[in-house]
């Protein structure tokens, strides 16, 4: 199939040189989905954007002090919220990829926080999730306490609010540049992984 269009160009796999086919290569091998998800390729005009894009994906979903599944959760949680459906796709995704409990996407048709069934803790990381997405300049040092008394260190915290950051920015770019579905950039041959 012809790859649909986004807003700006992108450069697909088929065509890509220098630092954009190294950085390619590198996320191919990462996902293991037999192409590069399409988010990647709307900066990839720009190597330097690309490598800065692919760093940042690595610093959340590489090693750290949250299982892969909250942090999942969170991408997409705040993908939801803004209204990316590519990217509640993609997360949605990759929760199922890694064998999350099916409460967590479930989770994700409630319009409520209070109403997910998670356990609280989680709800807690999510409300500040949140925040950081509708109103960060309101969050206060008693959101803070309540996620430590809820059990999360100050460690567990920065990764949730580095996360959430993370998606903010991902996410409105992806709105921005016109990226709607899993599978829209992908080239004849390549087929797209949707669940």
């Amino acid at each position: 199939m012809e790859p649909e269009s986004v807003r700006l160009p992108v450069i697909n796999e088929s065509r890509a040189e220098g630092v954009t086919a190294t950085l390619y290569a590198e996320m191919r091998e990462h996902f293991g989905l037999g192409l590069v998800p399409d988010v990647f390729k709307l900066v990839s005009t720009r190597p330097e954007f690309l490598q800065v894009f692919w760093d940042g994906y690595r610093s959340v979903f590489g090693a750290g002090l949250l299982e892969r599944d909250v942090k999942e959760l969170i991408a997409a949680f705040v993908a939801r919220e803004v209204s990316c459906a590519y990217c509640v796709d993609a997360h949605v995704l990759f929760l199922r990829l890694v064998g999350a409990d099916e409460r967590m996407e479930a989770s994700l048709r409630h319009a409520e926080i209070d109403d997910m069934p998670l356990p609280e803790a989680t709800r807690i990381l999510l409300r500040l999730a949140a925040q950081v997405t509708h109103q960060a300049y309101r969050i206060t040092d008693d959101d803070f306490a309540d996620a430590r008394a809820a059990g999360w260190s100050d460690g567990q915290l920065l990764e949730a609010v580095w996360t959430a950051c993370q998606f903010n920015w991902v996410t409105r770019m992806a709105s921005a540049l016109g990226l709607t579905t899993l599978g829209q950039l992908a080239e004849l041959g390549e087929t797209p992984v949707t669940g």
